[in-house]
């Protein structure tokens, strides 16, 4: 029996068992289709980033569920807004600032479109969406008139081209239009001048893309693995099945408008009046048009 146990023992434990009981890396029948790339998600971000972007947007527009998760979403994420408040102990000064304050919120947007609290949600609404904003520090003239010189400009996610990937005049790497210095630190971002997307800016010849100082940008993303540059739309996990739930919602719609138009008709043999039910030429009592009854067989 000694060695039988010898055998028992070279065979249990071991890398090969511990492989065995990993179930996700098994290659069963049931799992032989199931062969993923090993690739790093800015290689993913890289190749689907702009047709994910494409699909995430009109799901937001043309389905209801997507809409309604990206207003439940941004709602809970921002509430009312972020109002910051003063810790200057002195009480003129701090009141000052507070008046400041409340003052710059209203000419805070760039585009003149909202308030600083607009502009949260608005942030929020593009997390949904494209899984990541661009919030560009503007600053301003003396003669521009504002309490405080300087504004904020809300970039979309398409601004930044994801398809520029490529070495800088200056030796530094651009990646996904993020451009990085010799220790990976971000140093500046290449934007588009128009959006890709809008037909209705049709300015005159500039360059593609302006480079913007990083100090002068805010990426605002959230990371999901390590060494990630660019955001994900929060949607992206449900979005086939949202897709095929509308598609399926269409037509259950459709099949039950189709069995609503099916109608059934009465038809009887000729001589049939179809408005009383009676026979023509038939004669009956109280002139209803009954049939007179038969004489019986002697």
């Amino acid at each position: 029996m000694g060695w039988l146990d010898a055998f028992r023992r070279r065979g249990t434990g071991g890398p090969v068992t511990v492989r065995a009981r990993l179930e996700g890396a098994m290659s069963q029948r049931r799992l032989r289709g199931w062969q993923p790339p090993l690739e790093n998600i800015n290689s993913l971000i890289a190749s689907g980033g702009p047709r994910l972007l494409a699909r995430s947007r009109e799901l937001v527009v043309t389905n209801g569920y997507a809409a309604n998760a990206c207003e439940a979403f941004a709602s809970n994420l921002v509430g009312d807004g972020i109002k910051p408040s003063s810790l200057i102990e002195d009480p003129a000064q701090r009141d000052q600032v507070q008046r400041l304050w409340l003052a710059w919120t209203d000419e805070a947007d760039a585009d003149g479109l909202t308030d600083f609290y607009g502009l949260q949600a608005m942030v929020a609404r593009e997390m949904f969406v494209a899984g990541e904003c661009f919030v560009r520090l503007r600053p301003r003239r003396a003669e521009d008139g504002l309490l405080v010189p300087i504004q904020l400009q809300l970039l979309q996610s398409e601004m930044l081209p994801f398809d520029k990937t490529e070495a800088a005049g200056n030796g530094n790497r651009i990646r996904c239009g993020i451009e990085f210095d010799a220790i990976g630190r971000r140093v500046a971002y290449h934007f588009r001048r128009r959006h890709p997307g809008d037909s209705t800016d049709q300015g005159m010849m500039t360059p593609e893309t302006v480079r913007v100082p990083a100090g002068d940008v805010l990426h605002i993303y959230r990371p999901i693995d390590a060494g990630q540059i660019r955001g994900l739309p929060h949607v992206a996990p449900a979005m086939v099945r949202l897709f095929l739930l509308d598609q399926y919602d269409d037509a259950e719609l459709d099949r039950k408008k189709t069995a609503a138009m099916f109608a059934g008709f009465v038809a009887g043999p000729a001589g049939i009046n179809r408005s009383s039910g009676a026979i023509e030429g038939a004669e009956g009592p109280a002139g209803r048009g009954s049939p007179r009854p038969r004489p019986k067989n002697s």
